[in-house]
């Protein structure tokens, strides 16, 4: 694992870490080294190139994070899976609450062995499906999720009055197109389109911000 492409990865994103938040990552991907081969959490085998896909692929999103939600909040994370990107978020804002909601048993004991090992105390895992979740939450975030005109209603109803959906999308064209399907189903929505750009990565990634979604 190449120390100084996460931390000059980190920098070129403008994210605040400290030594304790790299130690953290490097927890984070060790245990993603060991438990890969028999859980399949991600299609990649490098460590490196897991920095740049998965890690600083979420961490690509912390200026919008830093501007749309405030200190003392609490995120959801839904499909967190390999805990992309709510183990990554949880690690840069030690001020922010995370939930990491995953249904599959497997993941989401491996999501529970990771805030043992990386020591995250910000950060809890609910091991449900989003249709079962009850609570409501100052921000709702996913990555590699479903599109989003097919967990809306559900999604709606988690989030808190005014609250951020951040959604981590591809290429913009494609955003767009999702958002349009959404409308077409009857919702309307405050949104925001934010181009994110990915360390050492020549791929499209665009950040879906909407607020005040409401069925027409």
């Amino acid at each position: 694992m190449d120390k100084e492409l996460l931390i000059s990865g980190l920098e070129r994103i403008g994210a605040e870490y400290d030594d304790s938040a790299l130690e953290r990552i490097h927890a984070f991907l060790r245990e993603i080294m060991l438990f890969n081969p028999t859980l399949k959490l991600v299609g990649d085998k490098d460590p490196d190139e897991i920095i740049i896909r998965h890690i600083l692929d979420s961490a690509a999103a912390y200026p919008v994070f830093k501007e749309e939600t405030e200190s003392g909040c609490t995120i959801a994370d839904l499909g967190s899976g390999a805990g992309f990107p709510g183990i990554v978020l949880s690690i840069l804002f030690p001020d922010r609450h995370f939930v990491l909601v995953e249904r599959m048993q497997r993941r989401s004991q491996f999501l529970k062995g990771v805030l043992l090992r990386t020591g995250l105390k910000n950060a809890e895992v609910e091991e449900r499906d989003l249709k079962t979740v009850k609570r409501e939450f100052d921000a709702v975030t996913c990555r590699a999720f479903h599109p989003i005109f097919s967990i809306a209603k559900d999604v709606v109803k988690i989030l808190s009055p005014s609250a951020p959906l951040l959604l981590y999308k591809g290429q913009r064209n494609n955003a767009s197109s999702e958002l349009s399907v959404l409308r077409g189903e009857g919702y309307d929505f405050d949104e925001r389109l934010v181009e994110l750009r990915v360390p050492y990565l020549d791929e499209s990634r665009t950040m879906v911000v909407l607020r005040n979604i409401r069925s027409q």
